[in-house]
């Protein structure tokens, strides 16, 4: 009977130390789960069956090699949560160190807490008391936490902007782990005793609450990072309106002028055909109906959005003297968002005119050519240009009007990966080639 409460308390341990950490792991990622939430769920009470059964059998028969099982348990938690979620492995890894340094705490906190209201009992692993005190204890951080992870972690982990900085933002709570795994396990005493001690408890939590309040600002600056993208989207498409504005406004004056001197033109045909001058009326009308407005807009393609950066694109490199072609066999409606359209060509097309405009050479030219083709959309954007681009070690264009990665093509490169697509950029010469692949 000792060994059956003894293994019906391991059991509440386990439960107590995996189901809230894996709810607050998965919930941000809710939308990005790779299968059907009943099967997540089947599957992760399996994985707690798994860790339950090596916690009864490290502590009930193999006393021995806790290390290995425990090594063991957390890369079974990880395996499923690699598996389980689809998004970008920084992410995934921020998360799972983020929760597992809160775990790590509530656990220690727990222990000490134990140690004060049951002092016999603390000395003796996984007892009733300990995880009595637990379950109080993660009442009182999960809960904020879990309010905080839905209002504020969550909006940041949906936003596909700043996807390479999460390849480096893992390493933040990674180093914050280090630090609270030497300070208890490397202190010259057993774990028991230092989590026993106030004091411990005490420097960690101050080491935690530093950690999360690193945690809240990089949320908040990717947040604010998305929140620059969207107003990114949204000037490009002002920029497109007020394009077909001034456009629409410019061809409302020429007609305006053109009927305010028709009468004019009237008197003088009128005095030709009375006088019989066939000739001169002749070459007078040729004349005249040639500094007439045209009554059609320029069309480079039937979708709106994309005929729209075209025109506008093809207006500035007409101011900058640049040769502007466009070879576009494009449907009208090409399956990607118009607001992620008008970044990824406007960005792109926007480099092309500077890279041109910046030549000291008159031969400046560019060539865009778009087309669709089995599900998927494909762009080139050929551009002359001087000088050789620069890149970092990871191989990104560095930008030529501040220091750093062009944020432009960073930009690009988030809103084409959320497409499952590929962006390619290279130098031929005096050419330079960007491309685009997106499935639609």
């Amino acid at each position: 009977m000792p060994d059956f409460y003894k293994g019906m308390e391991i059991v509440l341990y386990a439960v107590l130390n995996f189901l809230p950490y894996l709810i607050l792991a998965l919930y941000p990622f809710k939308r990005s789960l790779r299968c059907s939430k009943g099967r997540i769920i089947l599957l992760s009470a399996l994985v707690l069956m798994i860790q339950t059964g090596l916690l009864l059998w490290a502590v009930l028969f193999f006393s021995s090699g806790r290390g290995i099982l425990s090594a063991a348990s957390t890369a079974v938690y990880f395996i499923f949560y690699f598996w389980a979620v689809k998004a970008h492995p920084g992410k995934i890894l921020f998360t799972l160190l983020m929760l597992s340094n809160i775990a790590d705490f509530v656990v220690v906190c727990s222990k000490c807490i134990e140690g004060q209201i049951f002092p016999a009992l603390a000395r003796e692993q996984y007892r009733w008391s300990f995880s009595l005190v637990m379950a109080a204890v993660q009442i009182v951080i999960l809960l904020p936490l879990f309010i905080y992870i839905k209002r504020v972690y969550t909006k940041a982990v949906k936003k596909e902007a700043g996807r390479s900085a999460w390849r480096y933002l893992w390493l933040i709570p990674a180093t914050f782990y280090v630090i609270w795994f030497y300070h208890l396990y490397g202190s010259g005493e057993t774990s028991l005793e230092a989590a026993l001690m106030p004091s411990h408890s005490v420097f960690l939590f101050c080491i935690d609450l530093g950690a999360f309040l690193i945690y809240h600002i990089v949320t908040m600056l990717i947040n604010e990072y998305g929140k620059n993208m969207t107003l990114e989207k949204q000037n490009h498409m002002l920029s497109l309106e007020n394009l077909q504005y001034h456009y629409l406004q410019n061809k409302m004056i020429e007609t305006r002028k053109a009927r305010h001197d028709m009468r004019h033109h009237a008197v003088v045909m009128e005095g030709y055909l009375r006088d019989e001058k066939y000739e001169e009326l002749k070459t007078y009308l040729e004349g005249w109906l040639k500094t007439l407005p045209e009554d059609s807009s320029v069309i480079f393609c039937p979708g709106y959005t994309l005929n729209l950066l075209l025109l506008y694109f093809a207006q500035q490199a007409k101011e900058h003297d640049i040769d502007f072609t466009v070879h576009a066999a494009l449907p009208e409606e090409i399956g990607i968002a118009g607001s992620d359209l008008s970044v990824i060509l406007g960005n792109l097309l926007e480099n092309a005119v500077d890279a041109c405009a910046a030549q000291k050479s008159k031969d400046r030219r560019i060539i865009f050519r778009g087309k669709t083709d089995r599900g998927a959309l494909y762009f080139t954007i050929d551009n002359t240009m001087e000088g050789e681009l620069r890149r970092d070690k990871e191989g990104r264009l560095l930008s030529v009007k501040h220091e750093g990665p062009g944020l432009g093509l960073e930009s690009v490169r988030d809103i084409v990966s959320r497409y499952n697509g590929v962006l390619r950029t290279e130098q031929k010469g005096g050419v330079f080639c960007a491309s685009v692949f997106l499935n639609i």
